[in-house]
């Protein structure tokens, strides 16, 4: 009988310390996740165009860009990726997030978080 390997779900980190991505990167795996890691929004729009993913975890204050901004492009370029998105961030939730949260059903972290609230955040992706 043929043995048949869970394809992981594929998770593009845009996130510009290097630190808290490899936090991400080994937490995802734990929860069967597979991340891969951008720096900053021009990055993230370069690895798009060879590469899909399934979800994105995006820092609001990236060196290059707003997230938002980045977020907003993508959707732009890849409308079915609209709402795939965990937005970060050690700031309150401004009201342009909560309008893309309310209206295209993304979700937010609070940094620091705890390996209990990513993987709360994750459960509806799993």
């Amino acid at each position: 009988m043929e043995k048949r390997t869970k394809v992981k779900k594929q998770v593009l980190i845009i996130e510009d310390e290097p630190d808290l991505s490899a936090v991400f990167v080994n937490l995802l795996e734990v929860f069967g996740f597979e991340g891969s890691v951008a720096d900053t929004a021009q990055q993230a729009k370069n690895i798009l165009v060879h590469h899909e993913y399934d979800l994105f975890i995006i820092d609001l204050t990236l060196p290059d860009r707003p997230g938002i901004d980045l977020y907003k492009d993508i959707v732009v370029l890849h409308p079915e990726y609209k709402g795939k998105v965990i937005f970060t961030s050690g700031f309150n939730v401004t009201d342009e997030l909560h309008q893309i949260i309310e209206r295209d059903g993304a979700s937010f972290l609070a940094k620091p978080f705890s390996m209990d609230k990513l993987k709360k955040v994750l459960d509806r992706w799993m």
